[in-house]
């Protein structure tokens, strides 16, 4: 049978990383390697991790690199056959791994594979999220209906966050993930390259996970909005994504009309909602990346982008 590993990304969420790493242990399917990708934690994670499970490879970063450097790290040391890219807020179903295993090795073309997501914590046992793509005409999220029937076997998607099963060979002929978009949206532009590739993208709506991240009731979670780095990020990574993958008057429509109207929104909310002048300030220098990336093609390096910020505490 093909190989698995696991690769579980944290920062700061040890509680919510002991019941993920219980939960993947605990499976039907026991994955042939478990590596835990520390972003920079300071509660205690790695030495709740060499006490506690002491199978599981820890790599411990220095600092908060983000989502995408990760994966990245992970994706750059591939042994195995597949690979699950897990955040560490999902607490997984026993037979969810073994699941989405026999699915992706079902089909050669299928690149990668991911459960449905269910809400864990505000309101369990209704749909999260089972996958959508970006409109490349107005930037608008087109996400998966959640109301499918019990006949609805899978979904395609271009989003891919969260709990990612991928098939070694299309990450190698796909290659790494742009790290320079961190977060919002990098998976998408994953995904959409990987289709060039000759790959394609499913939810598989009988596999599982509960996603465990509480939603915050605070002004800026209302905007979608955590920290200025993401608010940055945010503000930029729409345009970037239908630069690259729109065609050229589908990139005109979104840029000359819809992508005023979405800044216009965020910052009238945000000085609405009184969000901190640090967010606003983040806001407006991912606008002016998006122009200059529109313009001329080019995206700050991460280290730039980590300098220039302050670290968040989430990843």
């Amino acid at each position: 049978m093909p190989s698995v590993t696991v690769a579980v990304i944290t920062r700061n969420r040890k509680e919510l990383l002991r019941k993920c790493l219980a939960s993947i242990f605990g499976g039907t399917l026991v994955p042939d390697e478990v590596r835990v990708y520390d972003n920079a934690s300071t509660d205690g994670t790695a030495e709740m991790l060499r006490e506690e499970f002491l199978s599981v490879k820890v790599i411990e970063n220095k600092e908060n690199f983000g989502l995408s450097y990760c994966h990245n790290l992970a994706l750059s040391d591939f042994t195995t056959d597949s690979m699950l890219l897990l955040d560490d807020d999902n607490i997984v179903a026993p037979d969810m791994l073994e699941k989405l295993r026999d699915k992706l090795f079902s089909e050669p073309t299928l690149g990668i594979v991911l459960p449905l997501f269910m809400n864990g914590c505000d309101d369990p046992k209704t749909v999260c999220f089972c996958g959508g793509e970006t409109s490349m005409w107005s930037g608008r999220n087109l996400l998966n209906d959640k109301n499918f029937t019990k006949d609805t076997k899978t979904y395609p998607t271009r989003r891919i966050p969260n709990a990612t099963f991928i098939k070694k060979e299309a990450a190698q002929k796909t290659g790494l993930m742009d790290d320079r978009l961190f977060s919002t949206m990098a998976d998408e532009d994953y995904c959409r390259r990987m289709e060039k590739q000759g790959y394609k993208a499913l939810f598989l709506l009988d596999a599982v996970t509960d996603h465990m991240q509480e939603v915050k009731r605070s002004d800026a979670r209302r905007l979608g909005l955590t920290n200025p780095l993401q608010t940055y990020i945010f503000a930029r990574n729409r345009a970037v994504l239908i630069k690259r993958y729109g065609s050229v008057l589908q990139f005109l429509v979104f840029f000359i009309f819809w992508q005023p109207l979405y800044h216009l929104y965020y910052l009238f909310n945000m000085l609405r909602y009184k969000a901190p002048a640090s967010f606003v300030k983040a806001y407006l220098k991912g606008v002016w990346a998006s122009l200059v990336f529109v313009f001329s093609g080019k995206l700050p390096p991460l280290a730039e982008i980590l300098k220039a910020f302050s670290q968040p505490e989430n990843n």
